[in-house]
């Protein structure tokens, strides 16, 4: 059966159509089965990788993973996913100061990723111990966190190890596939507000089309630096996603115009140490607060949406410039 999902993808260019959101469904539950090699998924994923996969592909792949996933997860009463899978390069991951401010706010936030998406890019999970945020592997230590400081990451193969050895595939045939969009959108806990960075400009779209097939309540996704689900202060941003409004999910766009038109964007220093220095104000970085107060604000719109962008912006800023600079501590075992 799972040779005729890859005759449908594959046909010539007049026989060839992309799989249902059931047939995708079917395809990946095949494989998690047991049922199919991780051959013939790969070809499948590759072919889909040419021409770009659909929003139902990509659904029905999400709602394949997603039964894999312990309902334990969904008890934590989290607000915000942010998965965080794409790692940086050029700057820090500014977005865990982000995450973090929010969770001075009250928000319940939790992080998640694959820590070896690519070896040579500074990942978020590597930040956090030195900016007291705890790592997590089940449901109970993450409950705790969040109780205890309304904020944790989970790596991916605490919810999700069948994952794993398919995004490996990127490091065998040297491209990503259509599960490192779903890996984004598997939102673990089902938080009711989600936050995703894209690569490359388009897959935003994407990703809030599939998000309003899977049911997501508030969503935003958008080409962030580097890939990663933080805000580039440098350009202006085009944000889809879905919002609810008077109980009824909609897809939405949106546009931010650029916030620092002078700044130069050059490499910094990519570290914990760093993003520590700049929390409690050792170090002044106007392309890291910015950043920060960027990606603080577009979620501020997303949970008041009759907030303009300016208001949104300047409460960011607030809540920036009002941290508690002098509580980071190295996070401890739990």
């Amino acid at each position: 059966m799972f040779s005729e999902y890859i005759k449908l993808t594959g046909r010539g260019e007049k026989g060839r159509r992309p799989l249902t959101q059931t047939e995708a469904y079917d395809a990946l539950s095949s494989y998690l089965n047991g049922d199919a090699e991780l051959l013939q998924l790969a070809v499948l994923l590759m072919l889909q990788r040419v021409r770009c996969e659909t929003d139902e592909e990509a659904t029905g792949y999400i709602n394949a993973l997603r039964e894999c996933i312990d309902p334990q997860w969904k008890t934590l009463q989290a607000d915000i996913d942010w998965p965080c899978f794409a790692g940086k390069k050029r700057q820090p991951p500014w977005l865990i100061l982000a995450a973090k401010v929010l969770a001075e706010q009250g928000k319940r936030i939790v992080l998640h990723g694959y820590n070896a998406v690519d070896a040579i890019k500074y990942q978020v999970e590597t930040a956090c111990p030195l900016l007291d945020i705890n790592i997590a592997h089940t449901p109970e230590e993450a409950k705790q966190c969040l109780d205890q400081s309304n904020i944790c990451y989970l790596p991916l193969e605490s919810y999700c190890s069948e994952l794993l050895p398919l995004l490996d595939l990127r490091a065998k045939v040297g491209l990503r596939t259509p599960l490192n969009t779903v890996a984004r959108s598997l939102n673990p806990t089902q938080a009711p507000y989600a936050i995703h960075g894209v690569f490359h400009k388009g897959y935003e779209k994407l990703h809030a089309k599939a998000a309003l097939l899977t049911a997501e309540t508030n969503m935003i996704a958008f080409k962030g630096e580097g890939g990663e689900s933080e805000m580039n202060p440098r350009v202006s941003t085009d944000i889809c996603g879905v919002q609810t409004i008077n109980g009824k999910a909609t897809y939405i766009e949106q546009e931010w115009p650029t916030y620092l038109s002078e700044a130069s964007g050059a490499h910094t220093e990519v570290s914990a140490e760093y993003l520590q220095k700049v929390w409690k104000g050792d170090i002044q970085d106007s392309y890291g607060d910015a950043t920060v107060v960027c990606t603080i604000a577009v979620m501020l719109r997303q949970f008041e949406p009759s907030k303009s962008q300016s208001e949104c912006l300047a409460l960011a800023t607030q809540y920036w410039q009002s941290r508690q600079k002098g509580v980071i501590t190295q996070a401890v075992a739990i």
